[in-house]
């Protein structure tokens, strides 16, 4: 089980990077999901019939493992209270397809920036790597990494910035 799980350990890390979590605990966080999986989790549970792996299971045991690991124990909500098979949330429905929409549009503003900017913007926003560690490999200054990062951000937010606040808006219809 654990296996098929491991298969897409990048889209896992994304998920939790996508929960605003410091990029030194996405690895971790991934980990203690991984167990949770392994000495709680149901095969029923964490694959659909059709064998594929529930995304919105693994998502709420992301979520509350890094919960955990910030010591929100309060905050803490089981699967079972969260989510029922036989009614599922419009409103979840929503907020997942809203979200992979605001991701797709990211990415396909960052691949329109050309090779040198789209590989630096994924190098800094999908690993772990510090702007120090991607000069040191790649033998581009801290400065230029450290402008290229900042203009970045500051186009992103322009152009998607209202997605990113319907985001919220759909967020908080959600039932939690």
């Amino acid at each position: 089980m654990l296996e098929r799980l491991a298969e897409r350990q990048d889209e896992w890390e994304n998920m939790v990077r996508a929960l605003r979590c410091p990029s030194h605990l996405v690895g971790d966080v991934v980990q203690e999901a991984y167990l949770n999986i392994h000495k709680y989790g149901k095969e029923h549970k964490v694959f659909t019939e059709d064998g594929e792996v529930n995304k919105f299971y693994m998502f709420v045991t992301l979520r509350n493992c890094l919960r955990v690991e910030y010591n929100n124990k309060n905050k803490y909500v089981l699967y079972e209270t969260f989510y029922s098979e036989e009614q599922e949330s419009v409103a979840n429905e929503l907020y997942e397809k809203a979200f992979n929409d605001l991701l797709r549009c990211i990415q396909n503003e960052s691949d329109s920036w050309g090779a040198y900017n789209s590989k630096l913007f994924n190098l800094y926003f999908k690993t772990d790597l510090s702007m120090r560690k991607i000069a040191k490999g790649t033998g581009i200054g801290v400065t230029h990494i450290y402008n290229s990062i900042k203009r970045y951000r500051e186009t992103i937010l322009d152009k998607f910035e209202d997605d990113y606040n319907n985001l919220g808006e759909i967020e908080k219809t959600v039932n939690y």
